[in-house]
């Protein structure tokens, strides 16, 4: 269902799941109220990415494909930016005969970007918390 005030803290123009009732005189929706903070969070992460498709799917924008996609929690998990870009050209490619607004747009190739053999990497893990922890590591022994 279109939101429309139904749960408080979310959009009133993004679609919401909630309980409906039935009778005579037509379907009903039922007003939640406010979600907790972090459920309403959680949905806006979703929203978000719905948004940012139907802006892509409005425009015919392939680079907004690749935020929509690159925006879900779950492809970003297991996809490089690289590989996302990669799949938004092959699905478009594929599906061409039905995606019509996107015409021969293809999202831009991804950078490269180079790094001068001569520079000395540094042996730390990239996820900020996992370098302090390794730190604290050292410093233990």
């Amino acid at each position: 269902l279109r939101n429309n005030g139904m749960i408080k803290n979310l959009p009133d123009d993004c679609c919401a799941e909630g309980l409906v009732y039935a009778d005579r005189t037509g379907i009903h929706r039922t007003i939640v109220g406010e979600l907790p903070a972090q459920c309403a969070a959680l949905n806006m992460t979703n929203i978000n990415v719905q948004r940012l498709a139907v802006m892509a799917a409005k425009s015919g924008n392939p680079e907004t494909v690749v935020q929509a996609i690159a925006l879900d929690p779950l492809t970003s998990s297991v996809l490089t930016l690289k590989e996302i870009r990669d799949m938004v050209t092959e699905m478009l490619d594929a599906e061409s005969e039905w995606l019509p607004q996107f015409g021969n747009r293809r999202p831009r190739p991804t950078p490269t970007i180079q790094i001068p053999q001569d520079v000395k990497r540094a042996d730390v893990p990239i996820d900020p918390a996992l370098a302090i922890f390794a730190r604290l590591g050292e410093l233990a022994q």
